[in-house]
């Protein structure tokens, strides 16, 4: 009995197969099918692993044509290879308030800009249950061009980041 206890307990607690809307922004009742991945006007390609948060793409101060405004984005990658990990659950937590999104199918993420606001502090988690991980520092926004602008994959790279892809 304990056994089925403990296992519905850890099943109630994943969020695997909720998956976002085609703006990420909220859940859609259990959909196992992330969005398709993004594909840009130049280039064709969703630009899987790159930072999109540069002059002419998606900076909120400096955007490219027809692209919105990122705080935060980045790739989530399946451990130990460069495979994307589609509908990834990805959140960040600053005081009390908790922000979603979800991975693309090439595994992009992103958190519109304005997300968060002002100067803060926050813990940032990428989840596919069962296994989640966490961020080991601190997520710090309020620095980044634009309002808070931070790619995650300019840290978290394949290649001359400061650490390596996020993984899950």
């Amino acid at each position: 009995m304990r056994i089925v206890l403990l296992t519905s307990f850890l099943m109630a607690a994943c969020t695997v197969g909720e998956v976002g809307t085609s703006n990420n922004t909220t859940t859609d009742g259990g959909n196992p099918e992330p969005d398709p991945a993004h594909l840009h006007i130049t280039g064709g390609t969703s630009n899987k692993g790159l930072n999109c948060i540069v002059a002419g793409c998606h900076l909120n101060n400096n955007l490219g044509p027809g692209a919105p405004g990122y705080q935060f984005a980045g790739t989530v990658y399946k451990t130990g290879t460069t495979n994307p990990y589609p509908g990834a659950v990805i959140r960040i937590k600053s005081g009390t308030n908790i922000q979603t999104t979800y991975a693309h199918a090439d595994g992009n993420f992103h958190f519109q800009a304005g997300t968060l606001q002002g100067t803060f502090n926050a813990n940032t988690n990428v989840s596919g249950c069962p296994t989640i991980t966490s961020m080991g520092g601190a997520l710090v926004g309020g620095g980044g061009g634009g309002a808070g602008a931070n790619s995650c994959n300019l840290c978290h790279a394949q290649t001359g980041g400061t650490t390596t892809p996020i993984q899950l």
